[in-house]
């Protein structure tokens, strides 16, 4: 899976992507969407006995969600968008990375199944943040912050974004 991420990496370098605009957060919500449901396959065929097999597409499906929500973060700081939105697709964009290389090295069902159950779950979760980026209206936080990489996130706030 490591070659998946290195041709991740090349991709980007040598792709030109658009600026991130509520066009592509519905268009990453959307990949959110086929992504949970693909996670979800792989997690009932782990609950089924069978041995996991990812494809290279998944793999970088995956990455690519991830290095998407780093560019939306920083659409949304670039913006004066909501400090919490930015947060939050900065945290995404950590965790598809982190569960791609924890998949990567899981030498259990076990351990591959968590890792597609987090992934599962952030898919779904994106799901719902999409709406919000795409609106990306103003929503209040803790405290006022000029430095928008500082994430102190109110749930309650972000819920609220949701709505």
């Amino acid at each position: 899976m490591l070659k998946h991420l290195l041709l991740g990496l090349w991709l980007s370098v040598f792709s030109l992507s658009a600026a991130a605009s509520p066009q592509t957060a519905k268009l990453w919500g959307t990949t959110a969407s086929d992504l949970r449901t693909e996670t979800a396959a792989h997690i009932a065929s782990i609950d089924l006995g069978q041995p996991l097999i990812l494809s290279d597409t998944f793999a970088l499906n995956v990455y690519r969600f991830g290095r998407t929500s780093g560019e939306l973060a920083k659409w949304i700081d670039g913006t004066n968008g909501p400090n919490d939105l930015g947060c939050i697709f900065r945290g995404m964009s950590a965790e598809a990375e982190f569960q791609l290389e924890a998949l990567e090295q899981a030498e259990t069902a076990t351990l591959q199944r968590e890792a597609l159950r987090r992934l599962t779950s952030m898919f779904a979760d994106a799901e719902m943040i999409a709406s919000a980026a795409q609106n990306r209206s103003p929503t209040p936080t803790l405290m006022p912050q000029t430095e928008k990489k500082s994430c102190q996130v109110d749930a309650q706030h972000v819920l609220q974004a949701l709505n």
